[in-house]
């Protein structure tokens, strides 16, 4: 018996269920069940210079809850550090606090590479701790060499990576998660969407907390009103819960504000497409609205259903302009990543929600194609547009050749008011060029240009167009169709807007027999 027992297996370990976030938390009630792997916690590793106790100043955006969220969590562990609100676009070189040969973290804030530069430079240790990837790989890198610590992970809300970085093993606090979601639009509270449009009320004696977050651009003193109003809720997740259902009624109650702004960007919205960006539809409202990011996130389900089956290239955005323009993208789960677009031009976000402000008014016409006029009629084959004379198109992609046609350009878009349909149409068909310079005949059948010259090209064969040219004012007799010498340094093609004008000036599309 001894010898039976002995050769027996030992039995197996018990098995433990592993508690995920929500669970450890204690929060199941109150997200959706199906949705609820997408509250995540985070581990950080590896070896660095210094420690979350040796942060000695914490820099938050003011125009980010999240981030003041972020800066609250650090607080908490920080009793003895200095605290200064921010914006994305400031310079560590105008800071009120003193931050050389300090240990300074950048929570929320997303600066760029020469203002996280600067604070090296100064003597400063970096730590950023943020969910948006806005630095370039090889920008990155450069300040890991310098001995900066940059945790990103757009799972995870500022707020809940600056608590779990700063308070190791504590549970997150209800009110980060709530943060955290409404700021990643996630929805994985069931009154995610009610409590995104009400977290302004998020402090009972405050009308906007958004508003008094705005108001700490300056240095904040650990024992601030504001902080300790929102430390209350930080530590008390029942208060929390209340709170939160205020917070949703107050949402639900401007569900109707909300669809009037939507019913006016309907009402005014164009489908354009950025230069840099040529594959992605964007419809773009120019409004102000305090739900500006609702109208956007309208916008691109509005564009995704009217192009059903393509909705990976549809996003919205609301352009609002105010001491420059003000730009924010929405785009749906799996459609385009909308930060690529904000990171180009200096603004920031997640794949599915980015903001960036342009300093130019100029902005809108020198970063979207602008519609163009067509000259002419095109009626070709099932792949390409059909369009009339004074139809308008957005070019997506220009002076393209095909084997079967090596010496025809085409181009690629669709007509305006109608996104849904793409399709090839000559590049003729929209194009009214101007001379630069002066070119003599080349011989027999092919006249001079001059420079000033515009002409409306109808066919193009090698060094040699085909078509007409305007006069400087109102046509009263056409010039028949001739041939033109044609180079890339002897005619550039006019910008929409310019050619829409000289169109109009030479009275175009009034005498049929030019459109022929």
């Amino acid at each position: 018996l001894p010898r039976a027992l002995a050769a027996m297996a030992p039995p197996p370990p018990p098995t433990r269920r592993l508690r995920d976030a929500v669970a450890r938390e204690n929060i199941a009630e109150l997200v959706d069940l199906q949705r609820r792997g997408l509250i995540k916690s985070k581990e950080f590793s590896g070896h660095h210079d210094f420690g979350p106790e040796d942060v000695q100043v914490v820099l938050f955006d003011v125009y980010s809850l999240d981030s003041f969220a972020a800066c609250c969590a650090a607080r908490k562990a920080l009793p003895h550090a200095e605290f200064e609100g921010v914006t994305r676009s400031g310079c560590g070189e105008n800071l009120n606090v003193e931050v050389r040969d300090k240990v300074i973290a950048l929570l929320g804030v997303c600066w760029d590479y020469d203002d996280m530069r600067n604070l090296i430079e100064n003597g400063a240790q970096v730590l950023v701790l943020q969910s948006e990837d806005t630095l370039s790989e090889p920008d990155k890198n450069d300040l890991i060499q310098l001995g900066t610590w940059i945790e990103v992970d757009p799972r995870l809300g500022a707020g809940v990576l600056a608590w779990e970085f700063f308070n190791k093993g504590d549970p997150v606090p209800l009110l980060l998660r709530a943060i955290e979601d409404s700021y990643l639009g996630r929805n994985v509270f069931k009154d995610g969407k009610a409590m995104e449009d009400g977290i302004d009320v998020l402090l009972e004696d405050v009308t906007d907390i958004n508003a008094e977050v705005k108001a700490l651009l300056r240095p904040v003193a650990y024992r601030d009103e504001i902080f300790t109003k929102f430390n209350h809720l930080l530590n008390d997740n029942q208060a929390t819960r209340k709170r939160l259902q205020v917070i949703a009624e107050k949402g639900r109650e401007r569900a109707a504000e909300i669809a009037a702004d939507q019913a006016r960007a309907a009402a005014s919205c164009v489908v354009r497409v950025f230069r840099h960006f040529p594959a992605w539809k964007c419809n773009m409202v120019l409004m102000s609205s305090k739900f500006e990011g609702r109208v956007a996130e309208f916008l691109a389900q509005q564009l995704a259903d009217r192009c059903a089956g393509d909705e990976g290239r549809c996003f919205g955005a609301v352009l609002e302009i105010a001491n420059g323009v003000r730009v924010v993208l929405r785009s749906l789960e799996g459609g385009p990543d909308v930060s690529q677009i904000a990171g180009h031009f200096g603004g920031c976000g997640s794949a599915t929600r980015a903001f960036f402000k342009a300093g130019s008014s100029t902005f809108l016409e020198s970063n979207l194609e602008q519609p163009e006029v067509v000259l002419r009629d095109v009626s070709l084959d099932s792949s390409c547009l059909t369009l009339k004379p004074k139809d308008l198109v957005t070019v997506m992609v220009r002076d393209q050749h095909f084997r079967d046609s090596p010496l025809d350009d085409w181009s690629w878009g669709f007509k305006v008011g109608e996104p849904e349909k793409e399709g090839w149409f000559p590049t003729l068909s929209y194009s009214v060029y101007i001379a630069v310079r002066t070119e003599p005949s080349h011989g027999t059948g092919v006249k001079p240009v001059k420079e000033g010259d515009i002409v409306v090209g109808h066919l193009q064969r090698g060094k040699y167009i085909y078509g007409r040219r305007l006069p400087g004012g109102p046509i009263e007799t056409p010039e028949l169709k001739s041939w033109f010498p044609f180079a890339e340094d002897l005619f550039k093609r006019l910008h929409a807007s310019s050619a829409a004008v000289a169109l109009l000036d030479a009275g175009f599309f009034r005498m049929p027999e030019i459109l022929a």
